[in-house]
């Protein structure tokens, strides 16, 4: 029994070896980038390596947008190099410059689980490549590899709940506890009784 175990172990770690032999330095290059970014650290070796093979690497010039402020998402961004400027309009029409992001820093997530309008305009501040993940793409990993697609889903859940729950912290902070959890609860209710396609629109 033990030397089949260890026979088992050999032939698995052989084809580790192998698989890993397989990955071309972009492979590796992306995975390393994917395993630094905050949404998906932690998540198992197997998992970033079926989200690096379907990733959509693009490359972007100095100033050169990305997508602009109400566009229609259809996912999210990871920074490979370079820095992406977010901005966003005031109520007179002003653009300011709400932060920037860097290697490893991800960007228009929500627009990863449903078909929500662009909240901020994304220009490249120098250049800069990045990779883009798709909802096509996340059913692809969903049905091809269902485990790796819970993985992703559920780190991305994670996320969300994590920034709401900040985001009560500082309304709290700003306006107060019964104030906050009185915005936090109206927009709950907002978004129960908002059709797709209404919810879409933010």
């Amino acid at each position: 029994m033990a030397s089949d175990q260890q026979a088992f172990q050999r032939i698995a770690g052989s084809v580790r070896r192998i698989f890993t032999a397989r990955e071309d330095p972009e492979m590796r290059q992306t995975i390393e980038v994917l395993k630094h970014t905050a949404v998906l650290r932690g998540l198992p070796g197997r998992v970033l390596r079926d989200v690096a093979g379907i990733v959509h690497r693009r490359e972007y010039r100095r100033d050169e947008f990305i997508y602009y402020e109400r566009d229609p998402g259809l996912g999210l961004y990871v920074v490979q190099t370079g820095r992406i400027r977010l901005l966003a309009e005031d109520d007179k029409g002003a653009v300011h410059e709400l932060r920037q992001v860097g290697e490893s820093d991800l960007f228009g997530k929500l627009s990863l689980l449903g078909d929500f309008r662009r909240t901020e305009t994304a220009q490249a501040f120098t250049d800069a490549s990045v990779l883009g993940l798709f909802r096509p793409d996340l059913k692809t990993i969903i049905k091809r590899h269902p485990g790796s697609g819970a993985e992703v889903v559920g780190a991305l859940a994670r996320n969300l709940a994590a920034m709401e729950v900040e985001l009560i912290r500082v309304l709290i902070e700003k306006d107060g506890k019964l104030e906050a959890l009185r915005l936090i609860d109206n927009a709950a209710a907002r978004v129960d009784h908002m059709s797709g396609t209404d919810a879409s629109s933010v």
